[in-house]
């Protein structure tokens, strides 16, 4: 018997979790192991099988890893056989992966660009869509979105787009899903010098105005989770960020372009 199979239990409810074994999403998934009842079951969702493997082995509930490269069609497939064997009750679909793109967009290579939108908004269209038709009454979404996502932003251009529609999408969507009793959780932390991003990237922030407002990703996920237990639609994880957010509602957009630049 495998490593991963003496790990490994059935159980009836699950919690899948994208993007889980690093940064943000292993501070989420170690928050939410201290809040979800033992009986549920981790799906944990990431790049590297090694990574999962040693994140998946702090865990004393039922756990199961999934290698998987959401810019990749073929990489769900696991997952959704998974889902129609199983048939589980998924209570929580936690879309996190990710990835940030820093620097004048003709600048970069179209595929960065490419790969960008297709983890940061295809990968969330597709987890919730495989995830919806096992959700029921009392299940939960959580979208990790940005605080970029509240305004357009030089520099960071198809980032902030991406996060927006992550945004507009997880609001959209929990006014669809209002009567089935599926809450829906939307959560736009300030950036954190996780392996998120590159070295290159992280520097980049770091010279931008974007460093007065670097996060704790534990703290973060810390206020993400009281926000998802409240079932609040949205929770901006820092004050900086708070302080963009009414900014950008107060100031005419052209200012705020002009205030952010990025060079």
């Amino acid at each position: 018997m495998s490593q991963e199979d003496k790990r490994v239990k059935k159980t009836d409810q699950v919690a899948i979790i994208t993007g889980a074994s690093s940064g943000f999403g292993a501070s989420l998934t170690r928050a939410l192991d201290t809040w979800l009842d033992k009986d549920v079951s981790f799906w944990l969702i990431a790049r590297d099988l090694e990574k999962l493997n040693n994140f998946a082995s702090e865990f004393s509930r039922p756990t199961r890893v999934f290698p998987a490269d959401l810019t990749k069609h073929e990489d769900y497939t696991a997952i959704s056989e998974a889902l129609v064997a199983e048939k589980p009750k998924v209570v929580l679909l936690v879309n996190n992966a990710g990835e940030g793109c820093a620097g004048r967009f003709q600048a970069l290579d179209l595929m960065r660009h490419d790969s960008l939108c297709d983890l940061n908004v295809r990968a969330q269209l597709k987890m919730t869509s495989l995830a919806l038709p096992y959700m029921s009454n009392e299940s939960r979404i959580l979208f990790t979105s940005s605080v970029a996502a509240f305004l357009p932003q030089p520099g960071f251009a198809t980032y902030a787009a991406s996060k927006s529609f992550i945004l507009s999408f997880g609001r959209a969507l929990r006014e669809e899903l209002r009567e089935e009793g599926i809450s829906v959780t939307v959560t736009c932390p300030n950036p954190m010098l996780t392996a998120f991003f590159t070295e290159a990237q992280k520097q980049a922030l770091q010279n931008s105005y974007k460093r007065l407002g670097i996060e704790d990703p534990d703290r973060s996920a810390k206020r993400t989770i009281r926000a998802l237990k409240k079932n609040k639609a949205l929770v901006v994880t820092g004050f900086m960020g708070k302080l963009i957010r009414f900014a950008a509602w107060l100031l005419p957009t052209g200012l705020m372009l002009r205030l952010i630049r990025f060079d």
